[in-house]
């Protein structure tokens, strides 16, 4: 079975067609990572779902103050995220070295003008990953997940949705983060909550293609000439 999102940029086939290419864990005996230290069990974790070669994010959070799904899908090292709100819907691709945004013209004029808005349309604005787009690497970059501090704690194994999951917590005081992770097969995320707003979960069960969008359909962001300061898109942070 073959399902299609971000248009023709993502392909998604059903796990049971390529078997082998799947990168969710095969085996169900224990990993002891409830054995581990804090930090060490954090690391592993780490490790495991950096090292997963195919993984679907999908999370709450808010975006400009609005509150907002996103749904990213990692395909090694390439990925590409839906970002949806009351206020706007965006999409972001990023595959080597490039970064991709689509958006209305009504979530580009605040920040590029009406003008340069319209001239950007529908298409795919593009830079490098660190270029004038590099705020949007946060939806496609699995390192936001795993911002903790040094002083993570020990939880409990949990149940979560049949799932045995042993949880790691930083502190409100530090980045008030905790993880649930999987006690059997690959000691990878299954869970991820930031504060009271964030909140993210992980399946690893299908296999993921992320592709460049066709030139013709991308804008370079530096040939648009920004109205003002550098633009601000998009602030992760909630009021």
């Amino acid at each position: 079975m073959r399902r299609k999102t971000l248009g023709s940029v993502v392909l998604v086939l059903a796990c049971a067609l390529i078997a082998s290419g799947c990168s969710s864990p095969k085996s169900e005996k224990p990993n002891g990572i409830t054995d581990l230290a804090p930090i060490a069990a954090f690391q592993r974790a780490v490790n495991a779902t950096q090292d997963a070669t195919d993984v679907i994010a999908r999370g709450a959070l808010p975006v400009n103050g609005k509150a907002a799904v996103v749904e990213t899908r990692f395909s090694g090292p390439n990925a590409s995220a839906t970002v949806k709100s009351k206020a706007s819907t965006f999409q972001v691709v990023r595959t080597g070295q490039f970064i991709y945004v689509r958006a209305s013209v009504e979530f580009w004029t605040p920040y590029v003008g009406r003008p340069q808005a319209v001239s950007i349309n529908t298409r795919w604005a593009q830079s490098l990953v660190d270029g004038p787009l590099a705020q949007f690497n946060f939806f496609v970059d699995k390192n936001i997940f795993f911002k903790a501090s040094g002083r993570i704690k020990k939880g409990t194994v949990v149940d979560l949705n049949g799932k045995q999951a042993f949880t790691l917590i930083d502190p409100p005081s530090n980045t008030d983060s905790t993880w649930w992770v999987s006690t059997t097969g690959e000691p990878v995320m299954l869970k991820w909550t930031s504060g009271k707003n964030t909140k993210y979960t992980f399946s690893y069960d299908d296999v993921n293609v992320v592709t460049a969008p066709p030139a013709g359909e991308t804008v370079n962001i530096n040939d648009v000439k920004i109205a003002g300061s550098t633009p601000e898109p998009v602030k992760t942070q909630g009021p």
